[in-house]
């Protein structure tokens, strides 16, 4: 007889005590709903990560551009303000101060600004982009013309000061914010008379001009321009008139400087932002130039007609008219990237329902891939819009990452319906974003619509859902 041979060479009684075989609970598990939908979340999170060096990268870029624009601007002519003409008047003053106990009176030399009765501003701007690289910046040329009155009440004006009023030594003195930006030979006429030329500088005056990013304001005396009068003109009063030709870049600006001010500028850019204390009266924008009328009475400056001080009043209460884009490009895709944390987990939830009502599972590198073709959005929406302009490179990156994604879910799935149905919803999504960035005034309220829209739409679409995955591992 026999022995039967077994192939487990471990006798019986040294066997370990038998452990039954897994089920796959762990496995089940990270198949289960609830778990999926965790680490959907999760890697939504993670993806902040890129996004954020994504967000450092247009930063970097809006930079850039500024230095090239500012390099520009260097060449042709600055954001241009006018403000004036002043006539400035010297006092001799005597002020008394302590020194040791003792009182010392000192001659000191004080100053007295006359504004004009009237002033009437024209400008007309001839605009033009110049490029430097990729880069681009809004220039013009404006040929300007000041006329106005000071009034023969001058005298009784400056009255109202302590000290001797040295009418020999009056200037008339007209700020300029950048002086290099003149092309022609400015002067003024009075009471019709010859061309008088203007002298560099502003003597004692100053104009206070906020430089470097701290918003802090330092003196300019130069920032400007001159011109002796004599003291028979101061007496009686004078009417002038100013015309220059300046070149800027970006933006002009006027202050009422006169009693009463009227200011009329046109220009050929269809893109007119107006900013400052005083918003034109009148406005007409069309699709190649536009034209715009200020009135400011003597009530509305909120100062009088004479101040004391070598300081030039008036520089915060402008007239402003910016010749730039309404949303730079740079701004909307810094914007766009705000939303986008947002538009990742609508995109996710989407993929998450398709998966659930197909049965196919998505894998979660999956998830991460598509995720990072999101991203690749922004960068292609940025590189495409220093070339082709914002609305152009977004119809484009958005259309390319459609496609990449609803392929490649499809794919992943299996069914092409599912790819489409993806598809739809990601241009449907794009579209949305778009209308939002570009209407700023109603973006917080779409923005909040459509996630109500989208997170009942995904508690509709998975009520019925068994999240713990019992049922299936049944």
């Amino acid at each position: 007889m026999t022995e039967t041979q077994t192939d487990d060479p471990v006798p019986n009684s040294s066997r370990p005590f038998p452990h039954p075989e897994p089920r796959g609970n762990v496995a089940t598990l990270l198949r289960s709903p609830g778990v999926k939908f965790i680490m959907i979340g999760i890697i939504s999170v993670a993806l902040l990560v890129p996004l954020l060096l994504v967000w450092g990268l247009t930063e970097e870029r809006a930079q850039r551009a500024t230095d090239v624009s500012n390099r520009i601007a260097n060449g042709w002519g600055g954001a241009q303000a006018i403000n004036g003409p002043y006539i400035a008047v010297p006092f001799d003053v005597q002020r008394s101060r302590e020194v040791d106990g003792r009182t010392v009176v000192e001659q000191a030399t004080e100053w007295a600004l006359v504004m004009p009765e009237t002033l009437d501003v024209t400008a007309d701007l001839k605009t033009e982009e110049r490029r430097l690289s990729i880069y681009t910046l809004p220039v013009y040329n404006g040929a300007l013309t000041l006329k106005g009155r000071f009034g023969a009440s001058m005298l009784q004006d400056l009255s109202q000061f302590p000290g001797t009023p040295q009418l020999d030594r009056a200037v008339l003195v007209l700020n300029i914010n950048d002086i290099t930006g003149i092309r022609s030979d400015a002067g003024v006429r009075i009471d019709g008379g010859a061309l008088r030329p203007f002298d560099p500088g502003m003597r004692q005056i100053s104009a206070m001009t906020v430089v470097g990013s701290d918003g802090y304001a330092t003196p300019q005396t130069s920032a400007g321009v001159h011109r002796p009068i004599e003291r028979a003109l101061v007496e009686k009063g004078f009417a002038f008139e100013i015309a220059l030709s300046l070149n800027g870049s970006r933006s002009f600006a006027v202050a009422p400087a006169g009693q009463t001010t009227t200011f009329a500028a046109r220009a050929n850019w269809p893109h007119p932002g107006f900013e400052g204390l005083f918003l034109p009266e009148e406005k007409t924008i069309t699709a190649s130039d536009f034209t715009a009328k200020w009135t400011i009475p003597y009530l509305a400056r909120g100062i009088d007609r004479v101040v004391a001080g070598s300081a030039l009043p008036l520089s915060g209460s402008m007239m402003n008219i910016n010749l730039v884009e309404p949303v730079q490009f740079y701004q909307v895709v810094s914007r766009t990237l705000k939303y986008s944390i947002g538009f990742i987990s609508l995109v996710f939830l989407a993929v998450f329902v398709v998966e659930l009502k197909g049965g196919r599972m998505v894998h979660w590198i999956q998830y991460v891939l598509t995720g990072l073709a999101l991203i690749v959005f922004y960068v292609l929406l940025l590189a495409l819009a220093e070339h082709t302009g914002f609305a152009i490179a977004y119809a484009m990156a958005a259309l390319a990452t459609t496609i990449l994604i609803a392929a490649y879910l499809g794919a992943a799935t299996a069914s092409r319906r599912n790819g489409l149905a993806l598809g739809i919803v990601l241009l449907s999504a794009y579209g949305v974003m778009y209308l939002v960035l570009r209407e700023d005034e109603y973006a917080l309220l779409a923005g909040a619509l459509i996630s109500f829209a989208s997170i009942a739409t995904t508690m509709y679409a998975t009520r019925r859902v068994d999240w713990t995955g019992r049922a299936q591992a049944n």
